[in-house]
């Protein structure tokens, strides 16, 4: 079983990103390099372990976009994300608002709304108005970052 670079854990021999991390793992050549146009693809298609039991979670692409910087677990009523530390998304660039977006559970859908935010907030390549609801796989734009919202 091949081990991810990035945590040390065991992975499924096929999986082209860590399971539990995300990270890129090495490629039948040897190695890792992940173009930008695909990324997003091979994100999707793998299920880790934890979209089995219907969880909500968030995946914060690095700003290059080659690997999944942080996911976070959508627990609250209310997920705040933004510059500020307090965010429960913490997002560490000037071209995100400190308070810049905010993802409402409302049963079991989930609701992300902008919140003034200087640059704007974009869902699936187009400005968020009002609250929009997510859906599985659907792309969130926030300053420089990408973020996947996952709920499965």
């Amino acid at each position: 079983m091949p081990r991810c670079p990035r945590c040390d854990r065991t992975n499924d021999e096929e999986s082209r990103f860590c399971k539990h991390c995300g990270y890129p793992m090495a490629g039948a050549d040897g190695s890792s390099e992940v173009n930008d146009d695909t990324l997003i693809i091979r994100l999707l298609d793998e299920r880790p372990e934890e979209a089995i039991a219907r969880r909500a979670r968030i995946w914060v692409l690095d700003p290059s976009g080659e690997r999944v910087a942080q996911a976070a677990e959508l627990k609250e009523e209310t997920t705040e994300i933004g510059r500020n530390p307090d965010c429960a998304i913490s997002l560490p660039s000037s071209t995100v608002s400190r308070r810049h977006a905010r993802i409402r559970k409302e049963g079991n859908q989930f609701l992300l709304s902008d919140l003034n935010s200087t640059n704007g907030t974009i869902l699936n390549r187009e400005p968020v108005i009002g609250e929009e609801l997510l859906h599985d796989r659907d792309e969130i734009g926030v300053g420089i970052y990408r973020l996947i919202f996952r709920y499965s």
